[in-house]
């Protein structure tokens, strides 16, 4: 029997565990609170977006380990059973790529070089002929970096199994990906996330 089963056959036993949904549901408050007390960076997001109103400061996820470490729980049980590598859509999600590889054990590349919405070109890491591979992302908007990434993934003959991000903000990401073969799945859209 398993702990969580053993608790569960204890009437009086206080909850060890949070429920998937809550987890989730806590992550997202401080996804927003940790947004919301870096303020705006500047008038353009770090991926090159246009920002209108309030956006996502990924540098600001980044920086504190109680949100990576819960982030890549969240999307290791995103990803594909049959999957040989993950690959970062930009230079900024990598420490969010770092932490999902740690908690998974799966190799990744970066796209390098310069920022892929910039037009970089290189991928930094090793990337194989027929690998499955999954893009994985902090924030999608027009989706453009990501569709940029999953392109020079191919170029390097491996298969995208698909493109991860934690927030997607309803910008047109999933027609662009979609349009091109891919698919988006996000954690939070940004009517769930903010």
């Amino acid at each position: 029997m398993s702990l969580a089963q053993e608790l569960a056959a204890q009437g009086d036993a206080v909850a060890v565990f949070l429920a998937p949904e809550r987890r989730r549901s806590e992550l997202r408050a401080d996804l927003f609170a940790a947004a919301r007390q870096a303020g705006p960076r500047s008038s353009t997001h770090p991926h090159g977006v246009p920002a209108p109103g309030h956006t996502v400061d990924p540098y600001a996820l980044h920086t504190r380990p109680t949100i990576l470490r819960r982030l890549a729980v969240l999307l290791a049980h995103e990803l594909p059973a049959r999957l040989d590598r993950l690959v970062a859509a930009d230079r900024a999600d990598t420490p969010l790529v770092t932490a999902v590889a740690l908690h998974t054990g799966l190799p990744f590349a970066l796209a390098g070089g310069r920022s892929v919405t910039e037009g970089g070109d290189e991928l930094l890491g090793e990337v194989h002929r027929g690998e499955r591979i999954v893009v994985l992302t902090t924030v999608t908007a027009g989706g453009r970096g990501a569709l940029r990434t999953a392109e020079l993934v191919r170029r390097h003959g491996a298969r995208i199994a698909s493109v991860l991000t934690v927030i997607d903000r309803d910008e047109g990401a999933v027609a662009r990906l979609g349009a091109a073969g891919h698919q988006l799945r996000a954690l939070f859209t940004d009517g769930t996330a903010l």
